[in-house]
């Protein structure tokens, strides 16, 4: 398809070469579209913000912030259209097959699964109606714990572990893994699960350089039909804004975008993976006990939406 400068009525075979032409209009490339295209926020009617093409018009927001003030500003009607239509959107955009989990909603400009089971009350069932299978399910209780059921055995942590979770209240045992960093000693009492703990850093570079060897991993643990978690120490909101972390920026070519991106992409292309984003290293120890000994629940349920829940 032809892309023509509405500048001079020349055409160009690629938006890249059409870009590269407008140097000759003295035209900067959002200049161009914000004259030519002008597309604004829904709630301050600002024009938004242009970092490529794609985005510009994908994008109905400039922040979160504008989407939510639009959210408690709209009726609660026009709200529910707008939001079963960006499912509907991104379904047929992304050639989606399964239901976007909380970490997928939280990193795009849309409210979570939580704002979704306010407002339609159901969102596994609204995203059935639009075609979406339903992956993994929102749950109203506590997920269930029951450390009973697992005496007797330990806690495995990888031998390549260079961070181990000081773990001082059940019995561990240093042992390679094939993948992950942590499992139990009775994996039928899991039903086969393995969690990968990440600082941030981590996550970066596994999600970046690291990711096709991540992918790799991924794979092997689904031939053998191993539940695969990825627990992230670091807030998921704080984990968004790495980029403006000095401390964990430094010397790092890549920004979130990338980075979540990525990581939706594994969750849609893989059955048997889950993120979950916990405040800090005391916190992965505690929770990922509640997963161990969930009487496997863990494996059903959207992770992050029963953290961000207190159900977790």
């Amino acid at each position: 398809m032809l892309s023509t400068c509405r500048e001079c009525g020349k055409s160009f075979k690629s938006d890249r070469s059409l870009h590269a032409h407008l140097k000759a209009h003295k035209l900067k490339i959002k200049e161009y579209y914000y004259k030519y295209f002008p597309r604004r926020d829904r709630y301050d009617n600002k024009l938004i913000n242009f970092t490529n093409k794609d985005n510009y018009f994908a994008s109905e927001f400039n922040n979160k912030t504008n989407l939510k003030k639009w959210m408690a500003h709209v009726a609660p009607e026009t709200a529910k259209t707008y939001f079963k239509n960006f499912l509907i959107n991104r379904k047929e955009k992304k050639d989606l097959e399964f239901a976007p989990c909380q970490v997928e909603l939280r990193s795009l400009m849309s409210p979570s699964v939580t704002y979704y089971q306010k407002v339609f009350g159901d969102y596994n069932k609204i995203c059935e109606e639009v075609g979406l299978s339903t992956k993994y399910k929102t749950i109203s209780k506590p997920l269930e714990f029951s450390p009973e059921k697992y005496e007797g055995g330990k806690i495995y942590i990888d031998t390549r572990e260079q961070r181990p979770l000081e773990i001082d209240d059940y019995p561990t045992e240093v042992k390679g893994l094939k993948y992950g960093d942590y499992a139990f000693s009775d994996k039928d009492l899991t039903c086969n699960c393995y969690i990968e703990r990440k600082s941030i850093q981590d996550l970066i570079g596994t999600l970046s350089g690291g990711y096709e060897r991540f992918c790799d991993e991924i794979e092997r643990a689904e031939t053998e039909n191993a539940n695969l978690i990825v627990l992230v120490e670091s807030d998921y909101n704080a984990s968004l804004m790495f980029h403006k972390l000095k401390r964990t920026y430094k010397n790092i070519r890549t920004n979130p975008q990338h980075i979540f991106h990525n990581i939706r992409t594994v969750i849609q292309e893989y059955p048997n993976i889950q993120f979950l984003f916990v405040k800090d290293r005391q916190e992965s120890i505690r929770v990922m006990k509640r997963i161990f000994f969930s009487n496997c629940e863990y494996a059903k349920v959207d992770l992050q939406y029963a953290y961000d829940s207190k159900l977790l």
